[in-house]
């Protein structure tokens, strides 16, 4: 009989993308609220979040040092902006991963 291999969660709930990304299931919440986290989805009244868009997410977030400010400048529209981004980190990855 062969195994079949377990494929990881596609999807994340709340508790368990924000301990995947290592915050408090509070501050992710806020974040979320706030249009400064990460892309979710709502299927049914469940949020959920994909691993490949929380991956992007903190990629945005990469600074070299602390006086870095902050990185990336914000727009008037910052939630079109971090789609924007992720979709590019995401195309990025599918490259390297060629």
């Amino acid at each position: 009989m062969r195994v079949q291999p377990t494929l990881p969660p596609r999807y994340l709930r709340t508790p368990d993308a924000a301990n995947f990304v290592g915050l408090s299931i509070r501050t992710f919440e806020k974040h979320r609220s706030c249009g400064t986290g990460p892309l979710y989805r709502q299927l049914g009244g469940r949020i959920v979040y994909a691993v490949e868009d929380l991956c992007a997410w903190a990629d945005l977030n990469v600074r070299l040092s602390t006086g870095d400010g902050g990185g990336i400048p914000m727009p008037s529209d910052p939630r079109a902006y971090i789609i924007r981004l992720q979709a590019k980190a995401r195309k990025a990855q599918r490259s390297a991963g060629r």
